[in-house]
């Protein structure tokens, strides 16, 4: 059998970006909010931290500055939660499974099904509360090769979950 290595049109090839991407169910938006405000419930608690470790007094001004950045930081992540959840979600294709997230690091995420190793549903607290689970792929390649696919019902994740592990069988 002769091998052949033909040349592609790199302007012919499939956008990844035209696919039909299943969006993320609304209710992961308010883990997203909830993570960030805990976040910004820590920070405050620094100056005097470091007022009491440093055992000095820190100007009221940088107080002022700092908690007017804060905020400011504040309302912007919260911002970037509400514009970039839209951009969220993962498609099926016929040899592997992609996932996309981001709006300022836009990411997207392409793994071959005969990558996979194995999958399992998670759920934190909060999650089961809001009836959310995350299904994590663990793929050949290391540590964080793998992909979570976060904010699914736990409903939609045992049906990735069984129909992954069907197609996976078919590549060993």
């Amino acid at each position: 059998m002769l091998f052949e290595n033909n040349e592609l049109e790199s302007n012919q090839l499939p956008k990844v970006e035209n696919l039909n991407f299943e969006p993320l169910k609304v209710q992961y938006k308010k883990i997203l909010y909830i993570n960030w405000s805990l976040f910004f419930l820590v920070l405050p608690g620094l100056p005097f931290l470091a007022e009491i470790i440093f055992e000095t007094q820190i100007n009221f001004w940088w107080f002022i500055v700092f908690y007017m950045i804060l905020i400011i930081g504040y309302v912007i992540g919260l911002l970037v939660i509400n514009i970039g959840f839209p951009l969220k979600g993962f498609a099926l294709r016929d040899h592997d499974i992609v996932y996309r997230s981001g709006y300022i690091n836009n990411k997207i995420v392409t793994v071959p099904f005969n990558r996979i190793q194995h999958t399992e549903i998670r759920q934190g607290l909060i999650s089961r509360i809001l009836g959310l689970s995350k299904l994590k792929i663990f793929t050949a390649g290391g540590h964080n090769s793998g992909l979570y696919i976060h904010g699914i019902s736990p409903e939609k994740a045992e049906q990735l979950k069984n129909f992954l592990s069907k197609t996976v069988s078919k590549y060993e």
